[in-house]
């Protein structure tokens, strides 16, 4: 059986006046946790007022066991250790498993560089890495940082860049700061490839914040047809007999942008969160996966009963 994949959550209320001891603190967490064994990845997100207060560390691990390695191991507690003067309360919380996966945390706009470095470059990188995650933390809407060093059989380093917004992340893009650091970095860098996040359904479901990844695409389908069908049924019954009397296209607009906006606020939102743990499914129970797909399955049939007789045969 392959291990499965866990997640360790660390968040804590930064001290005022203590934020750049504990931004240094957070790039040492996050150097000795990529050393450590079967540590698949970091991210690093700083204080986004007013969702989200706390100074957030997201760690992934391949195992439980690795986590739990790590987690009682003595270097995570000298370093928890070392941040709880710089803290609220000297509270750290640590959260695994399902409420990691339930943390909620900003998702914005995501931006994926992959890098492959230059051979025997791997601390000049490390070194610039952390520089340019402090310089980007000073940039408006920044949210956070990922970034996961090759896998076994890969040679690229992969980093995630979160904006609040894409014309914040375009002012970073296209900054003097940034294009100094990109120039810098020829000296250890072979190449890199910039890429946009993106899925078939922008905005409609967030990335998985233990994972960073969106939902399965069809999975995300399965959700849009549930909630979009009941609209269109009722817009066919109520709607379109008050339409005739436009123009084709202009009907075919109306009746779609009340459709897609119906389904953008307030329909998805509440299916994402029906189903959350079906999208998700880090830390859920096993049973979990057969029972919501079954609850979608119920749901179709509902719709398609109660509808059944809304619109009459021609």
């Amino acid at each position: 059986m392959n291990p499965t994949p866990s997640t360790l959550l660390v968040c804590a209320h930064i001290l005022p006046g203590r934020e750049s001891d504990f931004a240094l603190w957070q790039a040492r967490w996050q150097s000795a946790l990529l050393t450590a064994s079967d540590a698949v990845s970091a991210e690093l997100w700083p204080p986004s007022p007013p969702d989200q207060l706390e100074a957030v560390a997201l760690a992934r691990f391949n195992s439980l066991d690795a986590l739990r390695q790590w987690r009682h191991g003595d270097t995570n507690r000298k370093l928890v250790d070392e941040v709880v003067p710089l803290v609220e309360a000297g509270v750290v919380m640590q959260l695994v498993g399902r409420a990691a996966a339930e943390y909620a945390v900003v998702n914005g706009v995501s931006m994926v560089v992959t890098t492959r470095l230059k051979p025997g470059r791997e601390g000049a990188y490390r070194v610039w890495a952390n520089r340019m995650q402090k310089l980007q933390a000073t940039f408006p809407g920044f949210l956070g940082s990922f970034v996961q060093p090759p896998l076994k059989g890969e040679m690229d380093w992969t980093t995630v860049l979160r904006f609040d917004t894409a014309a914040n992340l375009e002012r970073w893009l296209k900054s003097d700061e940034r294009t100094s650091m990109i120039n810098e970095s020829a000296d250890f860098v072979g190449d890199f490839h910039v890429s946009r996040v993106d899925t078939s359904f922008p905005g409609w479901v967030p990335n998985d914040p233990a994972t960073g990844s969106p939902p399965s695409m069809w999975k995300t389908a399965c959700l849009v047809l549930l909630t979009l069908f009941p609209v269109v049924m009722l817009e066919m019954r109520f709607l379109s007999p008050h339409l005739e009397h436009l123009n084709p296209a202009l009907r075919t607009f109306i009746g779609n942008a009340i459709s897609v906006g119906l389904t953008t606020w307030p329909l998805m939102p509440l299916a994402i969160l029906a189903f959350r743990g079906w999208l998700y499914p880090e830390g859920y129970p096993r049973w979990w996966k057969w029972a919501m797909p079954a609850a979608l399955v119920a749901g179709y049939l509902i719709e398609i009963i109660l509808l059944w007789n809304l619109i009459a045969p021609a």
